[in-house]
């Protein structure tokens, strides 16, 4: 391994938040289920809600069968 008193040089362009707003935007709508997207671009929170409820019955149900 060589090792140098300088390091090199490398000019970098500066990426601001525009450059990326785009992408992100476009990697929310990919990870958000087609299931829990209302028809205005945004979540249905309701839905999500109300599968967490049920989410949440299935555990403990187990969990009290599990328990006999």
């Amino acid at each position: 391994m060589m090792v140098s008193g300088q390091a090199p040089y490398m000019p970098r362009r500066l990426v601001t938040r525009q450059d990326h707003a785009g992408e992100e935007r476009e990697s929310l709508k990919e990870s958000i289920s087609p299931r829990y997207r209302d028809g205005l671009g945004g979540i249905d929170l309701e839905r999500v809600k109300r599968d967490q409820r049920r989410a949440r019955r299935e555990v403990f149900r187990a969990l009290i069968r599990r328990l006999k």
